[in-house]
């Protein structure tokens, strides 16, 4: 027949043929007709689907297809009277099948929408009819929603800005380290600032105890000094404005003159023949019946044979010892301080760093 032929249905239907063999000779086809089952196979086929055994295999959609080809299941043109039907075996496919399925006349738009498995045979086929198509219905699938991805860097860019972002995360982390040992050395510096201030508070302190201890060590020296004086003139001897007290401690000349110093006096000094009687009487009672020399104010260190007081004042009335023997002074560089003897009260002159007994005066 003219025109092309179309795809064969993909159902197990034997392949369709262009015409019967009871067809008479001579007899042409009409431009309209398509390539047809035999009306056997089909029959064959719906009997299949009555009894629910083998339709099972045919796919609903393909049935509902073939329904639907405008080509091939059209009706036959409006040319064609009623009382010019075809044979069976050339009628239309869809005529065929409308008839042996047993279905109402319908187009191919309506059957491709109404015809479905569950028309088709006994109850029994009808459910597995069902289940199958259950099975095969399209699932429908959510709307897809586009999801803009967020663009991605090459790799080496992306390795770079990984490498950056390293790079400023440890920079923040020394910045804050930094700041945190600013915030420190700040506090040290308050804290060594008011240690500052309170140690100058303190030596300040220290200063004013320094000088309230000088205060009263000067205090203590004047009221030794004064004590001495008392004890001076209580326990020893006194003249015309002056009193003596011997100590029976052995010292250097120098050593007791600041012991005599500190007592508020001096290593005595006497300035005339009547304080040279007393002290001489005042030797005598203290250590008789033994004689010990006895270190007095008076030396010629300055100058040898220049014979002056502690205070720098020369001496006027001498009292050296003489006999057919010795004679004072004889000591020379060597011996240049003098010392009475307790016996008789005569001047000798002495090594100054020899120890011996000292006596000092107070000035009343």
């Amino acid at each position: 027949p003219p025109g092309p032929h179309p795809a064969s249905p993909p159902c197990n239907l034997p392949p369709p043929i262009s015409h019967s063999p009871e067809a008479p000779a001579g007899a042409s086809s009409p431009p309209f007709l398509r390539p047809i089952y035999p009306s056997s196979q089909i029959s064959s086929a719906a009997a299949a689907a009555s009894s629910g055994i083998s339709l099972i295999s045919i796919p609903p959609f393909i049935i509902a297809r073939l329904l639907a080809l405008p080509g091939a299941f059209s009706d036959p043109p409006a040319s064609l009277e009623p009382s010019q039907s075809l044979p069976p075996h050339l009628q239309p496919p869809r005529q065929h099948l409308q008839e042996v399925l047993e279905l109402s006349e319908t187009t191919g738009e309506e059957a491709a929408q109404e015809v479905t498995l569950t028309e088709v045979g006994d109850p029994a086929g009808k459910e597995i009819l069902e289940e199958n198509a259950e099975e095969e219905e399209p699932v429908e699938e959510p709307p897809r929603t586009t999801q803009l991805s967020p663009t991605t860097a090459p790799p080496a860019q992306q390795e770079e800005e990984d490498d950056f972002t390293y790079v400023f995360s440890r920079l923040n982390s020394l910045d804050a380290a930094v700041h945190r040992l600013n915030v420190q050395f700040h506090l040290m510096d308050v804290k060594v600032s008011q240690f500052s201030q309170g140690l100058a508070e303190l030596k300040g302190s220290v200063t004013e105890a320094h000088e309230s201890l000088d205060s009263l060590k000067e205090v203590a020296t004047r009221n030794q000094k004064e004590l001495g004086k008392i004890d001076g003139c209580l326990r020893g001897r006194r003249t015309h404005g002056k009193c003596f007290l011997i100590f029976k401690n052995f010292e250097v000349y120098d050593a007791a003159q600041k012991l005599c110093e500190l007592r508020g006096g001096n290593l005595a000094m006497p300035a005339d023949a009547t304080e040279l009687a007393i002290l001489r009487r005042y030797l005598y009672d203290a250590f008789q019946p033994n004689n010990w020399p006895v270190w007095v104010g008076i030396n010629d260190r300055r100058s040898e044979g220049l014979w002056l007081f502690e205070n720098g004042q020369r001496v006027s009335v001498f009292d050296w010892y003489r006999d057919f023997l010795v004679t004072q002074p004889n000591g020379g560089a060597r011996e240049n301080c003098v010392s009475l003897s307790s016996d008789d009260g005569k001047w000798w002159d002495n090594d100054c760093e020899r120890r011996m007994y000292y006596i000092c005066e107070y000035r009343l």
